[in-house]
């Protein structure tokens, strides 16, 4: 996969990823109010949620640090 396709994939991913984590997706895990909130593992849903977008933002950043970024020597002055 060349690096203009795969930086275009990421930065999808990545935008995805922040739209359902903090944003509309939130609507989907929520509960009602007067509702007993979801655990999973006994962790609140809605915690649960966004730590999982949270770690597919940190995925694409870790990806794009090994597969994207180049170092750049210091020069010396």
């Amino acid at each position: 996969m060349s690096k203009t396709r795969l930086s275009i994939v990421l930065s999808a991913i990545f935008f995805f990823a922040t739209l359902m984590g903090t944003g509309p997706g939130l609507h989907l895990v929520n509960p009602l109010p007067g509702e007993t909130p979801a655990t999973i593992l006994g962790m609140p849903i809605l915690f649960a949620w966004a730590v999982f977008w949270f770690c597919v933002q940190a995925s694409v950043v870790m990806t794009a640090y090994c597969k994207l970024w180049k170092v750049q020597e210091e020069t010396k002055s």
